[in-house]
């Protein structure tokens, strides 16, 4: 029994403990680790953003609502700024 030990434990010396595989694989898992991290702020980032738009959306709309709810009121009418050239 420790002779088998003795051997395992020169093999382990000599080789390391890991094979040339499981490094492989090891680096890899550590690499789309990373990838996934990255990708997972840059969606988190977009998604602030993307609130931050639809938050000035809803405001805009909300104030075009009220002053077209004003205009209405004064019986005004909304005019657009360029007419079409066909009639």
């Amino acid at each position: 029994m420790a002779a088998i030990l003795a051997e395992w434990d020169a093999h382990v010396a000599e080789h390391g403990t890991v094979t040339r595989e499981e490094a492989r694989r090891d680096n890899e898992i550590a690499d789309l680790k990373r990838k996934l991290a990255d990708k997972t702020r840059e969606c988190g980032t977009l998604q602030r953003s993307l609130d931050a738009a639809a938050t000035a959306i809803a405001a805009l709309h909300h104030d075009n609502t009220l002053l077209r709810e004003d205009l209405a009121a004064r019986g005004g009418t909304v005019v657009p700024l360029h007419r079409s050239s066909r009639r």
